[in-house]
């Protein structure tokens, strides 16, 4: 394990060495006993969608404050300490294939973010599919990104996001790139979806080990998502799109998680074309692990996390 990593330089090439820990494994079982990977075919075939977001867990609002405004017609949550005076904001964009809106462990990963940094966290609540497409999706994140820079310089911005929300937070960063628009200072993607096609062959090899996650799942999420346009679209695959001149990115991931696979190419690809980039990846974890914040895992992800966002205080 490398100790003492110099935070303010993108580079770092991390992986946990520890045993998975016992509550790892349990978890990981009983998503396996209940064909957890199996819910987004119940969500379609039962419309049963997850429409609105989570309720704040209990004592969530102890040591920070909460509001919101109104962006597009959509909710945009602001959570900081209470009395904060940092500079940093964090814009957190929730995972969910895209279907699905925040759900508590979204609530328990940001309470924990904030109380440790003092950063700001705006949090979207943007349109989901079926019901929109992408394109609402994204009128609605860059008018609330636009509403950020009134107040905020771009080098005090870090844009967060996992699964789904990785996807959408690298696609709006590309966006703002061949737009000349300013871009955030980091980029820090939590099991981020890069390509809604699954077309990575090594994602055969994945799926069994991948107790939360179907490939046949994600795919019909992806092309709901994406209504009539291709799904190769930078916009929904972001892994097609170019990565230079972004913010600084990191990237945290776990073996046992299908999206694994795109993860590493999209390592070789940087690589390949002298990007440097944080790449921090976890044996046997599930995906967005981090979020389950007792883990011993999502610990070590979280400190790691937390160094970034204020080595990037530190810097300005």
């Amino acid at each position: 394990m490398q100790e003492n990593m110099n935070y303010s330089k993108v580079g770092i090439d991390f992986i946990y060495e520890k045993s998975v820990s016992f509550l790892s494994n349990l978890l990981q079982f009983f998503m396996y006993v209940v064909n957890f990977k199996n819910r987004i075919h119940k969500i379609f075939s039962t419309r049963k969608f997850l429409t609105q977001p989570a309720k704040f867990p209990k004592g969530f609002s102890k040591n920070l404050h909460i509001s919101s405004l109104k962006i597009a017609e959509r909710n945009l949550y602001i959570i900081n300490r209470k009395e904060s005076k940092s500079p940093k904001v964090i814009f957190y964009i929730h995972g969910g294939a895209y279907i699905s809106n925040i759900i508590s462990q979204h609530w328990d990963l940001i309470k924990i973010l904030a109380e440790h940094t003092s950063a700001f966290f705006i949090v979207p609540d943007y349109p989901l599919a079926p019901f929109s497409t992408f394109t609402e999706t994204y009128k609605m994140v860059e008018k609330a990104y636009k509403h950020i820079l009134t107040t905020t310089a771009p080098q005090n911005i870090i844009f967060m996001g996992d699964s789904a929300g990785g996807g959408l937070a690298l696609g709006l960063a590309q966006k703002l790139q061949k737009e000349n628009s300013p871009q955030p200072e980091q980029i820090i993607l939590l099991s981020p979806w890069l390509d809604i096609t699954m077309a990575n062959p090594d994602i055969l090899s994945i799926e069994k080990q991948d107790n939360m996650l179907s490939k046949s799942g994600l795919i019909k999420a992806g092309q709901a998502y994406a209504g009539s346009s291709e799904p190769t679209n930078y916009l929904l695959s972001p892994i097609y799109g170019d990565f230079k001149g972004l913010g600084k990115i990191s990237l945290f991931i776990g073996t046992n998680d299908l999206f694994i696979c795109d993860s590493r190419k999209f390592k070789r690809m940087m690589n390949e074309q002298n990007i440097s980039f944080n790449y921090f990846e976890y044996p046997r974890m599930f995906h967005v692990f981090m979020a389950v914040t007792m883990l011993k895992e999502a610990k070590d992800a979280i400190k790691h996390i937390i160094n970034l966002i204020l080595s990037s205080q530190n810097e300005n």
